[in-house]
């Protein structure tokens, strides 16, 4: 006689339980920084938190002038957010494209391709407003870096025949920019009472991080074949 299934003890056991939100500990450790930076912003008196942004800000020229020992805040600005909705903004994008990307690459790497993303929409930023004292903060350049990424994962699949891929990457491409000028055109996400939206930066990040990532996955990919391999004397 058949047991019966009501009886039958030998079910397999629930998986275990997942954490809701699984960042990986660089993503987690890159948002903490930048929520600290807006948590001491928000604590310190109006004439140094001026001061602040005086400091770290982004900003290559004054009165026409270049000045070299500014080049630091080509990093230093990419942790400062104009606001909680800026910051909530470009958060939630590391968060989620961030997370899909950072599982290709190690915590190094990802580092890498974010912050060269960011440098390189800030380089950008300053030589199409050059001589000019434009102030620019936020990792929007960054985040932008991360969607240029994303477009190799997403959007171009890895198993795809070249000319498809190039073509997938070209239309992704002319969307995200065609994207980019409409959102600083609108004002980004506070609407027309926000500041000016530095889309050059934007567009400096995407395209720094679509010719980075295909570099850096090649890199990390020849790292792992190579250690699969021991010599032995």
């Amino acid at each position: 006689m058949p047991a019966d299934p009501a009886q039958n003890n030998s079910s397999p056991p629930p998986p275990p339980s997942q954490p809701a939100l699984n960042m990986p500990r660089t993503i987690m450790i890159l948002l903490l920084v930048m929520g600290g930076v807006s948590l001491l912003r928000a604590v310190l008196p109006a004439n140094l938190d001026y001061q602040f942004i005086v400091w770290f800000a982004l900003y290559l020229f004054v009165n026409g002038q270049f000045i070299w020992e500014r080049l630091y805040s080509l990093v230093t600005s990419v942790f400062i957010h104009e606001g909680l909705l800026h910051l909530l903004f470009n958060g939630f994008w590391i968060a989620t494209i961030g997370t899909l990307v950072q599982r290709t690459l190690n915590g190094r790497d990802f580092l890498l391709l974010f912050l060269g993303s960011a440098i390189a929409g800030g380089i950008l930023f300053v030589v199409l407003n050059w001589g000019v004292t434009a102030i620019a903060v936020g990792a929007s350049g960054g985040v932008f870096g991360l969607l240029g990424a994303f477009g190799h994962i997403g959007v171009a699949r890895p198993w795809e025949d070249r000319p498809t891929r190039w073509r997938k990457l070209a239309v992704f491409t002319a969307v995200m920019m065609a994207i980019n000028i409409a959102y600083a055109m609108l004002g980004g996400v506070g609407g027309s009472q926000s500041p000016s939206i530095a889309w050059e930066a934007h567009a400096g990040g995407f395209f720094a991080g679509l010719f980075l990532y295909p570099w850096l996955l090649k890199r990390q990919l020849e790292r792992l074949e190579k250690s699969r391999f021991h010599v032995v004397d």
